[in-house]
């Protein structure tokens, strides 16, 4: 008699186990779509900006202040690079310091080409570029006019752009065979008899030797006292120093043929004699 009701029971017990099931599913499928929601997006939206944002890489940055490389200035390289030997209060010992004339003199003098080759090769303690690779040619050049050009110096730099940079490169190359084939005309200074001392003294000496220099620890000319022990070493010794180089053990470096490495061995020679017999010499 009981057995109609047993099957009811059953099948209600069966029922609503399946409704929970399918209650449970479907929160559980709410939850998953809620939680995923910002994954999806409608598929109609593929704008060359979206999809450029869908593609790139999990992170990305900007070097430095965003300026494109080749399109930075000399202040800008100074600032980021240079400051650190060159600043006018950097501790960094026979670096020329920023504003401070005197210690650019000498290189001044040496005109830009040869501070640029300096600078691109690197040059003593000088790392090539300063250490810094991804500087271009003209990049490197106008840090060097601005270091130059608040110490004394009159150069100009390239200018910043694109077809600026590249009519500058071919100015280069134009003024670079203009020079190769001027090359017999642009010889050494020489006067008959051999090279002129007194020629290359005001070329490239004066900066550091000359009467009124402010360099410190080199011999000005005229300046008999600051000779006479030099004198004492002889002509041989001096000319040795000045091709090679010197150190001196009180302070001041002399680097060899006065940083100008295309003198001529003739050339050093008679600065060097030059110099010596205005300050009491008789070579």
């Amino acid at each position: 008699m009981n057995q109609p009701n047993n099957n009811k029971a059953h099948g209600s017990a069966i029922t609503t186990f399946v409704g929970g099931i399918v209650i449970l599913l479907a929160v559980l499928f709410l939850l998953v779509k809620l939680a995923t929601s910002g994954y999806y997006s409608d598929v109609q939206e593929s704008s060359q900006s979206a999809t450029e944002t869908r593609i790139m890489p999990a992170g990305s940055i900007a070097m430095g202040d965003g300026t494109p490389v080749g399109e930075r200035t000399g202040e800008q390289i100074f600032n980021k690079i240079c400051i650190q030997c060159h600043a006018a209060d950097s501790l960094v010992p026979n670096s020329p310091k920023i504003t401070h004339n005197n210690e650019w003199a000498p290189r001044i003098a040496q005109g830009l080409d040869m501070l640029f080759t300096h600078a691109l090769n690197g040059f003593k303690a000088m790392p090539a570029k300063g250490g810094a690779a991804d500087l271009t040619d003209d990049e490197l050049k106008r840090a060097i006019v601005y270091m130059t050009n608040q110490s004394g110096g009159n150069f100009e730099a390239p200018a910043v752009g694109a077809a600026s940079d590249a009519a500058a490169t071919d100015a280069s190359g134009a003024a670079a065979a203009s020079d190769t084939a001027a090359a017999p005309a642009a010889a050494p200074v020489a006067v008959a008899g051999g090279a002129d001392g007194k020629k290359v003294f005001e070329g490239l000496c004066m900066a550091c030797h000359g009467a009124d220099s402010a360099i410190p620890f080199s011999p000005k000319i005229t300046h008999n006292a600051d000779w006479t022990e030099r004198l004492k070493q002889g002509k041989a010794t001096l000319v040795k120093h000045a091709i090679e180089g010197f150190t001196n053990p009180k302070g001041g470096v002399m680097p060899p043929k006065g940083g100008n490495a295309n003198l001529t061995d003739a050339e050093v020679e008679a600065a060097v004699v030059y110099m010596a017999n205005q300050s009491g010499g008789n070579f």
